[in-house]
């Protein structure tokens, strides 16, 4: 890997990326340069004020602190304010790509921020993060073998996960995340806050990540399009859909009594973490469990100390 890689070094470019009929405007910033075989991870981001600072913070170094396999991680960074980029772009051994423009839908462009209704914030929350994810394929190498998608307040917690992921990826399964979402389709389809996808077969079919809403959420036609294909997608256990799996966790574990999404290997070891609303939290919207600094304390606490 060290041979790829030079922490040091940093190639900048600012390049004119077309989406959806918009131009967007990113600086690509690459520190880490690997071969295709190696997994591309990309977080899309979104740092409001300091405590989405710390969701995103504590996303990066779990990655780096439990991904010892070969592979590059992009941060895709959707146009926050300026004055909470300068920590992300001094942080070693990362890849940016750094969206200034303002990832709306054109129908959005023209409307009053204050009008509520299907065209309201949520809807375009789940769009921009759409963009974020499209703008990050642009910036990796198209011959990529596998991508992981993921949320900026989820993170891994046990090493191996990567590896246990791209293990269930086969000839048959050409996708594997940490949880199934059941609510908008009936067989389920992976959630993109946490998934594996064989990258070479997602080009081919030509899929994307936006959302069809109400129905479709990001990422969520990726699964339907690969099993119109005649692929199947493989999921972790995970707490959210099977509460009980937490009294299976070892009663001195801290993670026995989180409550967030955790999700299982095969040998019933948690691997991967996921808050869930990170934004929303960070910005005080959504206040149900714990709250974003709360959950970096925990992080840094019990996952990142001595590190």
């Amino acid at each position: 890997m060290e041979a790829h890689r030079n922490a040091e070094a940093q190639a900048l470019t600012v390049r004119t990326m077309l989406l959806d009929d918009r131009e967007y405007q990113v600086d690509v910033r690459r520190k880490v340069s690997l071969a295709p075989e190696a997994p591309r991870i990309v977080v899309v981001s979104y740092q409001g004020n300091a405590a989405a600072r710390e969701l995103l913070r504590v996303c990066i170094a779990g990655v780096q602190r439990f991904t010892p396999e070969p592979h590059e991680l992009w941060i895709v960074d959707n146009n926050s304010p300026e004055e909470h980029l300068d920590w992300l772009i001094e942080w070693p051994g990362i890849n940016l790509a750094l969206n200034r423009t303002e990832p709306l839908p054109r129908e959005e462009l023209d409307r009053s921020h204050a009008e509520t209704g299907q065209h309201g914030q949520k809807n375009w929350g789940s769009y921009a993060n759409a963009v974020g994810l499209e703008l990050g394929l642009k910036a990796i190498d198209p011959e990529t073998s596998f991508l992981v998608t993921m949320h900026m307040d989820a993170l891994p917690c046990s090493e191996g996960w990567l590896s246990f992921l791209q293990s269930k990826i086969t000839g048959r399964i050409a996708a594997s995340g940490v949880r199934i979402d059941r609510t908008r389709t009936p067989e389920g389809v992976l959630h993109v806050l946490g998934y594996m996808v064989d990258f070479q077969i997602f080009r081919g079919l030509g899929l994307d990540f936006f959302p069809d809403l109400p129905h479709l959420d990001v990422g969520d036609r990726v699964t339907i399009r690969l099993r119109e294909a005649g692929y199947e997608v493989f999921a972790c256990p995970n707490t959210v859909w099977e509460p009980e799996l937490a009294e299976t966790i070892p009663p001195s574990s801290p993670l026995r009594h989180l409550h967030v999404d955790r999700a299982f290997n095969d040998n019933g070891e948690v691997i991967f973490l996921h808050l869930g609303r990170g934004v929303r939290r960070s910005i005080g919207e959504h206040r149900k469990g714990i709250g974003a600094e709360e959950w970096a304390r925990f992080v840094d606490e019990h996952l990142l100390a001595g590190a």
